[in-house]
């Protein structure tokens, strides 16, 4: 298969050019097996296994390049699930096939849900369990020796947690509940078989039913998820099956500032400051139970961290119904295909704050966000080599760092500055690059020296303007990462109406701001 990303094209063969080429509205053009829009498999890597083959959808027929000689057709461009965009050099089953069974309706999405103990996540996942939501979710419980999902619950679904190593269980909603003690793999491989069963007896009945929404999986004792992560990018099986759609981490409003400032060893990771770093989405949970001010703390706490990150306040043992679960377990975190398709995203924002259901807050939640940014807090301040500038209160909707100011412009980085006053040393910022594009080769070098310390490189993403040293075109290319996890893809050329403007955002532990958004500065062409 051919990629417009990939510097690595199958040479085509006579039968391949013959089946490829083509008007496209001759006479003589072969009909096409599949249409716009029909979900696919494409030959991507090497051998016959299911990891040579990536699921997508046909994006476009009879595509071709610009720099592709006269005549030269492609019958198919097809978007792949992970956001790359490829095409097929023949309709052939040998390189193109029709997605079956579970791949018919695209990978299974997996949301990682992390928090320090007593956040709520065993309530939540109880919900999810228990609740006729109309979903139908995995949930890979993690157990540690913590009270984990309704034993009452398991039970009444003939599942006995004390006698069994692995099990999974199909509850009356329709979700599944595996807990595990053992391998991860094992237990994705289990619940991916299980829905195939389920699979087939729909097709039989010819039901149409959905067999599952997605698998999420609780970490409990489990600060770092990057190596869950991995998990998905590394091996043949889940990468087939599965995608990462986000991280979710649950803080409690009443007890997390005490977490966060507890006394720890000496050159310990703050785990709940960390959990707040990899975040894709924060659930500010119990904000019934702390007081408008307690809720700023815990708000300027969760920006010192991470100020990027959506946060939704809520209180899901009154209300679990608050937080929609499409909203929660559809967050694209790591999707790049949401960052090659927009055109006005700004990494520079601060993350939206949103409310549950009002009945929830009893007029505390419901002030953060308002009152917050109005107020204001100044005394805000930088993270050592981490902050940034003055302090805010909650941010608003199009809240952007201009609008705080810098401190020493962009070469300085963006990054806010909070009237809470201790360091975890776990900050975020932006490295900006504006007016000119970046040098491919300066750029690599730039990444090669800053994942020499992944271990404490949390999570990274980036839209990067990018010259093409082949076509000197500026190109746009995407970038997401968890720590020595990197993932990047190619998009269209940059729009010719949108000022040129890089940016990356770094989250992560003793990140040394001043030289990397000064490094950044310098990859211009």
């Amino acid at each position: 298969m051919g990629s417009r990303s990939s510097t690595h094209k199958q040479p085509e063969t006579e039968e391949m050019a013959g089946k490829g080429r083509g008007g496209g509205d001759g006479e003589d053009t072969p009909e096409l097996r599949f249409e716009v829009g029909e979900r696919v498999l494409c030959r991507t890597g090497p051998g016959n296994g299911d990891d040579a083959w990536s699921a997508g959808a046909i994006v476009k027929h009879w595509y071709r390049e610009s720099n592709w000689p006269a005549g030269r057709l492609a019958p198919y461009q097809v978007k792949l699930d992970d956001g790359r965009l490829i095409f097929a050099p023949m309709d052939d089953n040998r390189v193109i096939r029709a997605a079956e069974g579970l791949l018919a309706e695209g990978k299974l999405p997996v949301t990682i849900l992390t928090g320090f103990l007593g956040a709520g996540k065993t309530t939540l996942l109880n919900y999810i369990l228990k609740a006729y939501h109309g979903k139908k979710y995995a949930v890979i419980e993690n157990e540690v020796g913590a009270v984990g999902v309704d034993n009452l619950l398991l039970k009444n679904a003939g599942y006995d947690k004390s006698s069994t190593e692995e099990s999974i269980t199909l509850l009356d909603n329709g979700c599944l509940c595996c807990t595990v003690r053992g391998d991860l793999v094992d237990a994705i491989k289990g619940i991916v078989e299980k829905a195939r069963e389920k699979y087939k007896a729909a097709a039989a009945s010819k039901s149409g039913e959905k067999m599952l929404d997605g698998i999420i999986i609780e970490t409990t004792g489990v600060a770092d998820p990057g190596p869950i992560c991995k998990t998905f990018y590394g091996d043949p099986f889940c990468q087939t099956y599965c995608k990462i759609d986000g991280v979710i981490t649950l803080v409690d409003a009443v007890h997390f500032v005490d977490q966060l400032t507890r006394a720890r060893s000496e050159g310990s990771v703050n785990e709940s400051a960390q959990q707040v770093a990899f975040a894709d989405k924060v659930l500010l949970n119990k904000v019934d139970a702390a007081g408008p001010e307690k809720i700023q703390q815990v708000m300027d706490a969760i920006r010192g961290v991470n100020e990027f990150v959506p946060v939704t306040k809520c209180s899901i043992a009154k209300s679990p119904d608050s937080v929609p679960l499409d909203e929660l377990l559809g967050v694209g975190g790591f999707d790049l295909s949401k960052m090659l398709d927009g055109t006005d995203i700004d990494l520079a924002v601060c993350g939206k704050v949103t409310e549950g259901s009002a009945k929830d807050s009893h007029g505390y939640g419901e002030h953060g966000h308002e009152e917050g940014h109005g107020d204001g807090h100044g005394g805000g301040h930088g993270h050592g080599d981490h902050g940034g500038h003055g302090g805010h209160g909650d941010c608003s909707d199009d809240c952007t760092h201009e609008a705080h100011g810098h401190g020493g412009g962009h070469a300085g980085g963006h990054g806010h500055g909070h009237a809470f006053r201790h360091d975890t040393g776990i900050g975020s910022f932006v490295c900006e690059l504006a007016g000119k594009p970046i040098d491919g080769e300066k750029f690599n070098e730039f990444m090669h020296g800053l994942l020499e310390g992944s271990e404490n490189l949390y999570r990274y993403k980036g839209i990067l303007a990018m010259e093409d040293a082949r076509t000197g075109k500026v190109m746009k290319r995407v970038l997401q990462g968890v720590h020595d996890m990197v993932d990047m893809d190619a998009g269209d050329e940059w729009p010719k109406d949108v000022p040129i403007k890089s940016q990356v955002v770094l989250i992560g532990r003793m990140l040394e701001k001043a030289k990397w958004t000064k490094k950044f500065q310098e990859l211009g062409v």
